[in-house]
Formats: structure tokens, C-alpha cells, sequence
């Protein structure tokens, strides 16, 4: 089945039961300005976009972009996007796990907010997504404490509201292929991504209200990446089943 009619046939099943499928968009490693972040911020005005942002790197210029498109809200991606894991171990890299002890990694995550929410202001709201999409689940508890309202990972989540109070949102299709260098994995592999997670809510097998989470990282995207994220915001638009989660500020509650 052409992959494009897939997704359609499962949204079509959403229709039947009533149930409109709802996405939402997420993109990493922002940093600074540029045509691909100008690309990005146009095909997304009509989805809504939280930008994670590198903290110790974020440039001004990025945040003169971002305060000027009204959609668009940041959240803190780690630090420095830096692997303090050791390597060869098989567990992949962590920037937010404790290999150099807790009070360093929050004491990073400390500076990084203040640097974000002095650059972007409003726009930036406290959500962490860490870097590889790991974390710790030893830092929820302190980061709550420090006023974080949610966690952005990969993956169903396996439950709403963490006992610290952190909200969980994440993304289930990332349609980069990483081993051998980034390059777009395909039509087929991406919405079959989507269509799984959209199977999955549907049948009760996970959280059903968690919007299925679109991942890019528009620093790597090349033009059949592009070319496939504007086909998706069109077809999902067009859908009448399906829509884009606009407000992602309101995903974590955050007013």
C-alpha cells in the first residue's frame, strides 16, 4: 500500500470511531538563525513548534527569529549537548545521566535556563528535553523542585503526570536516518512510524491522549526531508480526522 494512503486508511478509522488524531511537532539542536530556521518557521505556522534549544550555544540572532514568529516556543535541550557517558559501553550518549554526579548536571541545567529565559523570555517555557532523548529519573524530582513543569522524550510515555508533577509529552517518528550520517529514512519508514502510533492510541495500547509528536532536526534535514515534512503538514491540514496540536505551550499546561 502506497504509504500515504496508509496513513489515511488509519486516519479514516479514527473518523469511524468518532475521534479526531491529533500531532504535534517538536525540533532539536537549535542553536542560531539561518535559512534552514527560517524554513522550519514557515512550514510550522500552521502547527505550532517547541524548539529545543542548546542552551550554552543559542546565539541572539536565533532569538530575535523566534520572538518575531508567534507559534514557535522554546524549551531548554540539555546544556551543551555534550556526552559525559563513557563510550564503548553500549548504553549511547547522556548528557543528563549521572556519570559525573547529580549537582553538576543541575547545576548546567540551572545555567541553561537562565540563559534561555533571559534570550527568549515568554517564549521560553520550562520543559527539558534532554539531549539523545535520555535522562536520569533521579533529576525529575529536583528539577520539579526547581520549577520545570515537563520532560519531552521519545517514545509513549508511559504515564501523563510524573508524582513530581512533570508533564510528559513526547515524539514517536524522528524521520532522520542516523547511523550513516543523517539522511531522510524514506516515505515508507516515516509514516509507518506515525501510523503505528496512531494504532496503538487507537487501541487503547497506549496513552491515547498523549498527540502523536513529529521530531526533526532542521539542522540536518536535506530536501527530500524538506520536501516530506511540507507533504505531511498539507495532508494532515487536510484531513478532516486529523489535526495539528498548535498550542504547545498548553500540551504542558504552561499558560
Amino acid at each position: 500500500m502506497d504509504p500515504w494512503q496508509a496513513l489515511n486508511t488509519e486516519l479514516d478509522l479514527w473518523a469511524v470511531s468518532g475521534k479526531v488524531a491529533d500531532f504535534w511537532w517538536r525540533d532539536d539542536d537549535a542553536v542560531a538563525a539561518g535559512t534552514k530556521l527560517d524554513q522550519l518557521i514557515s512550514i510550522t505556522e500552521s502547527t505550532g513548534l517547541l524548539l529545543a534549544v542548546i542552551p550554552a550555544r543559542a546565539e541572539q540572532a536565533l532569538a530575535t527569529v523566534v520572538n518575531a514568529a508567534p507559534h514557535v516556543r522554546v524549551a531548554q535541550h540539555g546544556y551543551a549537548h555534550i556526552n559525559h557517558a563513557s563510550r564503548g559501553q553500549g548504553l549511547g550518549a547522556w548528557e543528563l545521566g549521572l556519570h559525573r554526579g547529580e549537582q553538576a548536571v543541575l547545576d548546567d541545567l540551572d545555567r541553561g535556563r537562565l540563559r534561555l529565559e533571559t534570550l527568549f523570555n515568554d517564549d521560553f517555557i520550562p520543559v527539558i528535553v534532554p539531549p539523545w532523548n535520555h535522562m536520569d529519573p533521579a533529576l525529575l524530582a529536583p528539577l520539579a523542585a526547581r520549577g520545570f513543569c515537563g520532560v519531552s522524550r521519545f517514545g509513549p510515555r508511559q504515564r501523563n503526570i510524573h508524582p513530581t508533577g512533570l508533564v510528559s509529552v513526547n515524539s514517536h517518528c524522528d524521520l532522520i536516518r542516523w547511523k550513516t550520517g543523517a539522511k531522510f529514512k524514506g516515505e515508507a519508514k516515516t509514516i509507518n512510524q506515525l501510523v503505528e502510533h496512531l494504532q496503538a492510541r487507537r487501541a487503547g495500547a497506549v496513552d491515547a491522549t498523549e498527540p502523536t509528536g513529529f521530531l526533526t532536526h532542521h539542522i540536518d534535514l536535506d530536501d527530500e526531508g524538506w520536501m516530506f515534512s511540507e507533504q505531511l503538514v498539507q495532508h494532515i491540514n487536510n484531513h478532516p480526522s486529523a489535526c495539528w496540536y498548535d498550542d504547545v505551550a498548553a500540551l504542558f499546561r504552561v499558560n
